[in-house]
């Protein structure tokens, strides 16, 4: 059956002001649903932001055509000052990492050849390791419980935690990598959502686009890779995007028309990446405090509630700071 939605993350308030997670591949009986912390704040403190501004209004046929919407986003504001920590990338020496990458062999599993040979290889690795499936998060959100929990259970998981995995499994190997939770634009309550990932490649200086869900990443028309963010700006200015002829859900290969002029173009209006990636940054532990940075267009407002905004949650909390600076979230690590 010809996919409508691959891995969709959708996201609404539910009467018990908890987050209901309904995920995944249209199925003829609807999506399936499930509920999942992090809960909605009970109060919102946000840091000074000039990001939080009217939103935008729809326009007509705005629930069929995403890039047309896309394209009414506002501009980003590179003038704008950061207001937020700089991102922080944990090393491959820590203990935790260390023993993923042994474990799993990845030296192995990276092989020979330049930088982006090795992560094309990781990535490729894990989506065959762990499928995607509309389930719950594991209450550990770490690389090595995920893959562990598959192979003795044969319990899959959604983008969010393949993407975490998929953050460890980079960092172990001495890349920088950040889970990009991606949103769409709808307000007051959020609908839709992808997690993928971005990982830095020193040889072109750059970061790039990787989908662990999907097995994807897009190239331009001459073959150079690009970043999430030049993913978004062709999708605006219809410049030519090549998909990966391996991208694939559940071995059935991916249609650029679906994966990125439908489902992606949904979901990249704004994006939410952590502050620090390291070893077990997600799991939602007593006392933890999670931070993340949300990069809006100017012109946009963040819905009320989407589980990743300022508020104290029953047993940890949550700081989440917002910009309209499109060069300072995509900075370039040191």
């Amino acid at each position: 059956m010809k996919y409508i939605r691959i891995g969709l993350l959708m996201l609404s308030l539910s009467l018990s002001a908890s987050l209901t997670f309904a995920s995944g591949l249209a199925t003829p009986s609807g999506p399936l649903a499930f509920t999942f912390g992090p809960t909605a704040p009970t109060s919102r403190t946000f840091p000074p932001s000039p990001a939080i501004v009217a939103p935008l209004a729809p326009g007509p046929g705005d629930s069929i055509d995403f890039v047309t919407i896309l394209k009414r986003s506002g501009p980003y504001d590179t003038a704008q000052r950061q207001t937020f920590p700089s991102f922080t990338y944990q090393s491959p020496s820590d203990p935790a990492l260390t023993r993923l990458r042994l474990k799993y062999h990845l030296d192995s599993v990276a092989g020979n050849g330049g930088d982006i040979d090795k992560a094309i290889r990781l990535l490729e690795w894990f989506h065959d390791q762990v499928p995607h499936a509309d389930v719950a998060p594991l209450p550990v959100l770490t690389a090595e419980n995920i893959i562990a929990t598959y192979k003795t259970r044969h319990y899959s998981q959604g983008c969010y935690p393949l993407s975490v995995a998929m953050t460890e499994i980079f960092l172990s190997m001495g890349f920088k990598s950040r889970s990009v939770i991606c949103f769409s634009n709808k307000y007051p309550v959020p609908s839709g959502g992808h997690v993928i990932n971005t990982v830095y490649i020193p040889s072109l200086g750059k970061w790039i686009y990787m989908d662990p869900q999907n097995n994807a990443y897009i190239k331009d028309e001459n073959g150079i890779f690009l970043s999430i963010e030049e993913v978004r700006q062709r999708l605006i200015d219809g410049r030519p995007l090549v998909l990966n002829a391996t991208a694939n859900y559940h071995h059935v290969p991916d249609r650029k028309e679906d994966y990125l002029y439908t489902f992606m173009a949904q979901h990249i209006y704004r994006m939410i990446c952590p502050l620090n990636s390291r070893f077990d940054s997600e799991t939602r532990s007593t006392g933890k405090l999670l931070e993340y940075v949300e990069l809006l267009p100017s012109g946009s407002i963040d819905p009320l509630v989407d589980g990743y905004e300022t508020g104290k949650r029953k047993n940890y909390s949550v700081i989440c700071y917002h910009t309209n600076n499109n060069r300072l979230f995509w900075q370039n690590p040191d």
